[in-house]
């Protein structure tokens, strides 16, 4: 179907693609702004995860630079892909699947291949973000920008809220320190402050309580933290 819309668009020799220009501070101010929005989603719906409010999201300069660089590559890959005929001939079929199954060995990588959702659910996720990638390939080919905006807007806020709650639901490897007769892992660290839950080891569950521990506090009184693998956790009802 696609290569159809697109030979027919050959054959009646109009241009594909017009040309649109973008000022460098306006690209670069967008960029920026996506960025800060992606990672605040993905921290957001980490955060989630274990009960904690999106007030807490404390955004990582690593966690903005990694957002912004897969802005531009996906960017940069739309502009080659539409720009020239063979490339545009390929990139119909090969962006689409090529993207989202990227995103997904990221995101296996920094899991080690261990998920707790099913293979069916995670299947038909995939597909979805693989019909929204060609809608977004043939908006950006026909020139339809709010549309394709839009489009990817869309496409990046349900990919980094995922992100932050596949990466919380399947975290295997958590600090833990024992206080008094209570057991505490160390789900997230907000500015200064490591952040505390009580944990049943043997449940694999968290409390909804939280204990914030300055790193200064934590060094003067000795507090000994060991890895340990007792994921993934699951917040108790």
């Amino acid at each position: 179907m696609l290569s159809t819309w697109f030979g027919k668009r050959e054959l009646n020799d109009v241009s594909v693609v017009r040309r649109f220009e973008l000022s460098e501070g306006l690209g670069l101010g967008a960029v920026t702004g996506l960025g800060y929005f992606a990672a605040y989603l993905s921290e957001s719906a980490y955060k989630a995860y274990f009960g904690l409010p999106s007030l807490y999201a404390d955004i990582s300069l690593n966690a903005i630079v990694l957002a912004m660089s897969c802005i531009v590559v996906v960017g940069l890959l739309f502009w080659v892909f539409t720009q020239h005929d063979h490339l545009r001939r390929t990139g119909q079929y090969l962006l689409p699947v090529l993207l989202p199954l990227s995103v997904g060995l990221m995101l296996g990588l920094k899991l080690d291949f261990r998920v707790e959702q099913s293979l069916l659910l995670i299947v038909f996720y995939l597909l979805l973000f693989i019909l929204f990638m060609a809608a977004l390939f043939i908006l950006a080919v026909y020139k339809q920008w709010v549309s394709a905006g839009a489009l990817f807007i869309v496409i990046m806020m349900s990919v980094s809220s995922a992100s932050g709650y596949l990466v919380a639901s399947n975290q295997v490897e958590y600090l833990v320190v024992r206080k008094g007769n209570a057991t505490y892992a160390v789900v997230d660290v907000y500015k200064e402050s490591l952040v505390l839950m009580p944990v049943d080891l043997k449940k694999r569950t968290v409390k909804p309580e939280y204990l914030f521990v300055d790193h200064k506090t934590e060094i003067q009184s000795a507090m000994q933290l060991q890895k340990k693998r007792i994921g993934p956790l699951t917040l108790e009802q």
